[in-house]
């Protein structure tokens, strides 16, 4: 079975429209720190949470 991290990150990632996957990256960075896969649900998952935290804090910043 290939791993992710058989490719770089950028290869990794690419749509093929000069555009990246925002869950491939999760994917890839998971793999790259602990060595094992992380299941494209669970990357899924996180970037979720990523993006919600990412909204609070700049809904946060907008009311400072």
């Amino acid at each position: 079975m290939s791993k992710i991290t058989d490719q770089d990150v950028l290869s990794a990632t690419s749509n093929g429209d000069g555009t990246h996957d925002g869950v491939k990256l999760a994917q890839w960075l998971y793999e790259a720190y602990t060595g094992k896969p992380l299941p494209r649900g669970r990357a899924e998952e996180l970037v979720q949470e990523g993006v919600r935290r990412a909204r609070i804090r700049k809904d946060q910043e907008a009311r400072s």
